[in-house]
């Protein structure tokens, strides 16, 4: 609310019309509640439910996770896992069927279905080991 008050008029009404809608609270209280913090009485606070978040990113984790079991992505067509351009590297990146989190930095890491399995992020350089 205090960031509105420095705000030019024309600016402010299109703000408080995004709050309104997304807050679903009519634009007055909204004004009321601004004039009440600019003259220093502020006596009540706009209690209204947190619209949800959509996640921004493709992939949905699993909620069922033990301590040395991996977090799988479970559509992992929207990754490309190419880190190493090697002869070798391009024949392990073959082998990859899985797509998981890094524990540490949560990079999609792709990885075949060998267990026990010691996995290096490229992105954060963690090296874990998965035993499930």
């Amino acid at each position: 609310m205090q960031q509105l008050i420095g705000l030019n008029e024309y600016e402010q009404n299109l703000v408080i019309d995004r709050l309104s809608r997304e807050l679903d609270l009519p634009s007055e209280q909204i004004r009321a509640e601004i004039d009440a913090i600019e003259e220093g009485k502020s006596s009540k606070k706009i209690s209204a439910p947190l619209p949800e978040k959509k996640s921004l990113f493709g992939f949905k984790r699993k909620k069922e996770k033990t301590e040395d079991s991996p977090t799988f992505i479970e559509d992992s067509s929207k990754f490309r896992f190419g880190y190493d351009p090697s002869h070798e590297g391009k024949k392990r990146q073959e082998q990859v069927s899985q797509a998981i989190l890094c524990p540490s930095c949560s990079a999609p890491l792709g990885i075949p279905q060998i267990r026990p399995i010691n996995v290096t992020c490229p992105a954060c350089g963690v090296e874990t080991t998965f035993e499930n």
